[in-house]
Protein backbone atom coordinates (compact mmCIF):
# COMPACT_ATOMS: atom_id res chain seq x y z
CA UNK A 1 0.00 0.00 0.00
CA UNK A 2 2.74 2.42 0.96
CA UNK A 3 4.74 1.58 -2.16
CA UNK A 4 1.71 2.28 -4.34
CA UNK A 5 1.21 5.66 -2.64
CA UNK A 6 4.88 6.60 -3.14
CA UNK A 7 4.67 5.53 -6.76
CA UNK A 8 1.69 7.83 -7.39
CA UNK A 9 3.42 10.71 -5.62
CA UNK A 10 6.53 10.17 -7.74
CA UNK A 11 4.54 10.06 -10.97
CA UNK A 12 2.61 13.18 -9.96
CA UNK A 13 5.85 15.07 -9.24
CA UNK A 14 7.42 14.00 -12.55
CA UNK A 15 4.30 14.92 -14.49
CA UNK A 16 4.15 18.31 -12.77
CA UNK A 17 7.82 19.02 -13.51
CA UNK A 18 7.33 18.06 -17.15
CA UNK A 19 4.42 20.51 -17.48
CA UNK A 20 6.33 23.32 -15.77
CA UNK A 21 9.41 22.79 -17.92
CA UNK A 22 7.36 22.60 -21.09
CA UNK A 23 5.61 25.88 -20.32
CA UNK A 24 8.79 27.58 -19.20
CA UNK A 25 10.84 26.59 -22.24
CA UNK A 26 8.28 27.33 -24.95
CA UNK A 27 9.57 30.37 -26.85
CA UNK A 28 7.14 33.13 -27.78
CA UNK A 29 8.67 32.76 -31.24
CA UNK A 30 6.56 29.62 -31.66
CA UNK A 31 3.28 31.18 -30.56
CA UNK A 32 3.37 34.93 -31.24
CA UNK A 33 3.33 35.96 -34.90
CA UNK A 34 4.48 39.55 -34.36
CA UNK A 35 7.46 38.46 -32.25
CA UNK A 36 8.33 35.82 -34.85
CA UNK A 37 8.35 38.47 -37.59
CA UNK A 38 10.60 40.79 -35.56
CA UNK A 39 13.04 37.99 -34.71
CA UNK A 40 13.04 36.77 -38.32
CA UNK A 41 14.02 40.28 -39.49
CA UNK A 42 16.87 40.32 -37.01
CA UNK A 43 18.06 36.87 -38.13
CA UNK A 44 17.93 37.96 -41.78
CA UNK A 45 19.99 41.01 -40.87
CA UNK A 46 22.58 38.76 -39.25
CA UNK A 47 22.66 36.47 -42.29
CA UNK A 48 23.19 39.50 -44.52
CA UNK A 49 26.02 40.73 -42.29
CA UNK A 50 27.77 37.37 -42.40
CA UNK A 51 27.26 36.88 -46.14
CA UNK A 52 28.58 40.32 -47.04
CA UNK A 53 31.47 40.40 -44.58
CA UNK A 54 34.66 41.76 -46.17
CA UNK A 55 33.15 41.91 -49.67
CA UNK A 56 33.19 45.72 -49.97
CA UNK A 57 29.57 45.54 -51.01
CA UNK A 58 26.76 47.88 -50.00
CA UNK A 59 25.95 45.76 -46.94
CA UNK A 60 29.52 45.06 -45.81
CA UNK A 61 29.89 46.10 -42.16
CA UNK A 62 33.55 45.16 -41.84
CA UNK A 63 35.64 42.27 -40.71
CA UNK A 64 34.78 39.30 -38.51
CA UNK A 65 35.04 41.37 -35.32
CA UNK A 66 32.43 43.83 -36.58
CA UNK A 67 30.13 40.99 -37.61
CA UNK A 68 30.49 39.42 -34.16
CA UNK A 69 29.76 42.76 -32.47
CA UNK A 70 26.65 43.21 -34.65
CA UNK A 71 25.55 39.65 -33.80
CA UNK A 72 25.86 40.38 -30.07
CA UNK A 73 23.68 43.48 -30.52
CA UNK A 74 21.12 41.45 -32.47
CA UNK A 75 21.13 38.82 -29.72
CA UNK A 76 20.41 41.44 -27.08
CA UNK A 77 17.40 42.64 -29.10
CA UNK A 78 16.20 39.04 -29.44
CA UNK A 79 16.63 38.55 -25.69
CA UNK A 80 14.32 41.51 -25.05
CA UNK A 81 11.70 40.05 -27.41
CA UNK A 82 11.90 36.41 -26.32
CA UNK A 83 14.32 35.23 -23.59
CA UNK A 84 13.52 31.55 -24.21
CA UNK A 85 14.39 31.81 -27.91
CA UNK A 86 17.53 33.73 -26.98
CA UNK A 87 18.64 30.81 -24.81
CA UNK A 88 18.41 28.59 -27.88
CA UNK A 89 20.43 30.81 -30.26
CA UNK A 90 22.86 32.62 -27.96
CA UNK A 91 26.60 32.48 -28.56
CA UNK A 92 28.36 29.90 -26.51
Amino acid sequence: MRFKFLYYVFVYILFGIKIIMKKKLTPKYNTNKSIREKIDKLLVLNARNVANSETKSKYDIGDEKQVKKAWLEIQSKIKQLDPAFYDIIKSR
